[in-house]
């Protein structure tokens, strides 16, 4: 009985081996089949290399200024606070008193497709940044009809794929970055558009103001009630501060503090990186294709 049960075991015992000895093969196999095929792999390997390396070389280069700017809100800070002291009076004499922009809404204002627009027009961009269909000679457009010649819409969405605009909350200042092919170009595009924004919103302040100021004049001149000609004085004082600010400072909603300069080194492409890329897509596309081959024959036979 003993001898019997024995004999059994090691028979279960020798029942599993062919399985592990088929996996080896097959693993061997097919290390053995791509020691066979080493020289179509580095073939392929170095095509792909080659075709990254003349990508990488005849890529356009791009280059990326950047401008560090602050929020210019709390030089104005003083004054909205003069201000709300008298808001609820002011309400009641029918007076808004405006508030100042927050840092979103100037952001906002920058990236907005209507301040793009004025920008790309009034430094004739369309030219610029669709130069390969423009004739500088003749001063036309080379196209075959007047449907396919750039349009306004298609200049403000070209220029937004070039800017970015990150603001960090915590520090709360905010990185403004131009991408071209020219750095020079690049670095003026950035430090134009925080100045002709800021004057803008300079002006956009000075006009509000004087409005401001001739209603509340008039609003003085027919009011006979002292507290609420003492309400209106202090806030005709606070609005002329207020106009008095925005014409002495330049810097209206953002303040430089570090202005573009044409970078010397480009951000893409990455030439060492595409390389190796297509190195290792050369790799992994000779592998593939020495199995497939296999296949194929296997499939004939």
């Amino acid at each position: 009985m003993t001898e019997e049960i024995k004999s059994s075991t090691k028979y279960v015992m020798v029942e599993s081996s062919p399985f592990l000895d088929e996996d080896e093969i097959d693993l061997l196999e097919l290390v053995r089949t791509l020691l066979q095929a080493w020289k179509t792999i580095l073939g392929i390997t170095i095509v792909c290399v080659g075709l990254a390396v003349t990508y990488a070389l005849h890529a356009p280069e791009v280059f990326k200024a950047e401008i560090l700017l602050a929020s210019a809100s709390e030089r104005k800070s003083g004054v909205s606070s003069a201000l709300s002291q008298f808001g609820g009076l002011a309400e009641m004499a029918g007076i808004s008193i405006p508030s100042d922009s927050n840092v979103e809404q100037v952001v906002a204002s920058l990236q907005s497709r209507k301040f793009l627009r004025q920008y790309i027009d009034g430094k004739n961009l369309l030219p610029v940044l669709f130069e390969d269909i423009w004739d500088a000679e003749n001063q036309s457009w080379l196209v075959q009809s007047l449907e396919d010649e750039p349009t306004e819409q298609k200049a403000v969405d070209a220029f937004k794929n070039i800017l970015s605009v990150d603001a960090g909350k915590k520090s709360g200042l905010i990185k403004l970055s131009i991408s071209w092919k020219d750095p020079a170009v690049a670095a003026d595009w950035a430090n134009d558009l925080v100045k002709q924004l800021n004057e803008q919103l300079r002006e956009k302040a000075i006009a509000d103001s004087h409005k401001r100021i001739g209603y509340l004049e008039q609003e003085l001149a027919k009011t006979t009630l002292q507290d609420m000609r003492a309400v209106l004085y202090n806030l005709l004082e606070s609005e002329k501060q207020r106009a008095m600010l925005a014409n002495v400072n330049e810097d209206f909603a953002f303040d430089v503090i570090d202005p573009a300069v044409a970078p010397e080194t480009r951000e893409k492409p990455e030439r060492q990186l595409i390389v190796a890329l297509g190195g290792v897509c050369g790799i992994f596309l000779g592998i593939f294709s020495v199995f497939f081959i296999q296949f194929l024959k296997k499939i004939k036979q």
